[in-house]
């Protein structure tokens, strides 16, 4: 810990230096000057090799490795370049040091969480304890929008892998993520029969009317107790104001907590069936995250190597998904929210608390030196 305090000015330098290289997930182009930096970053924090993943619509990846010859599974880094915050933002959010805080647009989501890694990664490599292990470093930047093209590139890394360990930030009161709820995204289609809304009404087949039915229908899925949730969030309809509506197409958002709770969802949502008479409807998966479970054991292995460091970390969980939920998913062991404190992701007021920096990059090199003499799990 004593080490990493004295490394904290060198790690908001590099904090400070990915911020200011804005990179909105859906501008390429400031993306990639992103990636262009940790590219070089990589190469000087010692990497055996980087390779960059070309991407039409998104910024490049980057996959560095360190230790490649060495035999075992490798350990494997999920972090994401990327940011909600729109080209611009550092205007109106200027970087602002205050009160034990470093405010700033993506230095909570997630840039604190690259630099912890990579710190703690160098630290291990200068003092010749980097365990003879591979260890694979995985930078994305479509995660704020669901990972729809790094999603194999992610399960293809973590096929053989002994562990996964994703950067995303803790939890506001400070623990990391043993579970995350899973959701899928669906499109409602109803389709009625348009008419004279003044002469002929009784000709047309509303489908407003048969959307509000279908509506209450889903709505009885939520089971909000056991985390399942359900909600109707756009919705768009109708031709004119004199015309029975012919067309509806509404979007869900599904969150579960499990895979059997995703499966029922699905089960319901895609056999739902026409309340009026001549209507058709279909409701379609567009994409999918599943579930993080927690695992048991996997918290206390890394509780345990915690405390012989004198840090203390408590179990918590998210309803928004990460990367780790497709790592877990596949029952590789998974451990999420490992990156920096702070509050007010995605928000103007995103901030990262400066101490915790050493703090994680502290349990983050534990880990990786002692994860495989602490036991299974």
């Amino acid at each position: 810990m004593d080490y990493f305090r004295h490394r904290q000015a060198d790690m908001l330098k590099l904090l400070a230096e990915m911020v200011q290289r804005e990179s909105f997930t859906r501008e390429k182009t400031g993306v990639d000057r992103l990636v262009d930096f940790m590219e070089e970053q990589f190469q000087a924090y010692g990497a055996f090799s980087v390779q960059r993943f070309p991407q039409q619509h998104v910024g490049d990846f980057l996959l560095a490795k360190w230790n490649e010859n060495a035999r075992d599974k490798p350990y494997l880094f999920l972090v994401h370049a990327d940011t909600v915050h729109p080209t611009g933002s550092l205007e109106s959010m200027p970087i602002k040091i205050a009160g034990g805080r470093f405010y700033a647009p993506g230095a909570l989501d997630m840039k604190a969480g690259t630099v912890i890694a990579l710190e703690a990664i160098r630290a291990l490599q200068a003092s010749d304890q980097l365990p003879p292990r591979p260890i694979h470093f995985l930078l994305t930047t479509d995660e704020e929008i669901g990972s729809p093209y790094s999603e194999a590139l992610i399960k293809e890394g973590a096929e053989k892998c002994e562990l996964a360990l994703v950067m995303e930030p803790a939890t506001k009161e400070g623990t990391i993520k043993t579970w995350r709820k899973g959701g899928g995204k669906y499109t409602l289609t109803i389709e009625g029969r348009a008419a004279h809304a003044g002469i002929a009404p009784q000709e047309g087949i509303n489908a407003i009317i048969e959307f509000a039915r279908q509506a209450l229908e889903i709505n009885r899925l939520n089971d909000l107790k056991y985390g399942t949730s359900v909600s109707v969030t756009m919705v768009d309809g109708g031709s004119a104001g004199n015309v029975i509506p012919a067309h509806v197409r509404a979007h869900i958002d599904t969150r579960v907590m499990t895979i059997e709770a995703m499966r029922n969802l699905h089960e319901a949502l895609t056999n739902l069936y026409p309340k009026m008479p001549g209507a058709k409807v279909s409701c379609v998966r567009d994409r999918q995250r599943p579930p993080m479970e927690r695992r048991p054991g996997l918290f206390e292995k890394a509780a345990e190597i915690g405390e012989r460091h004198g840090i203390t970390i408590y179990e918590g969980g998210s309803g928004g998904g990460s990367d780790g939920n497709f790592t877990a998913a596949m029952g590789v062991p998974t451990l999420d929210g490992l990156g920096a404190h702070g509050d007010g992701a995605h928000t103007a007021h995103e901030h990262v608390i400066i101490d915790s920096l050493p703090r994680q990059a502290t349990l983050i090199a534990a880990i990786l030196m002692e994860w495989t003499q602490a036991g299974s799990a």
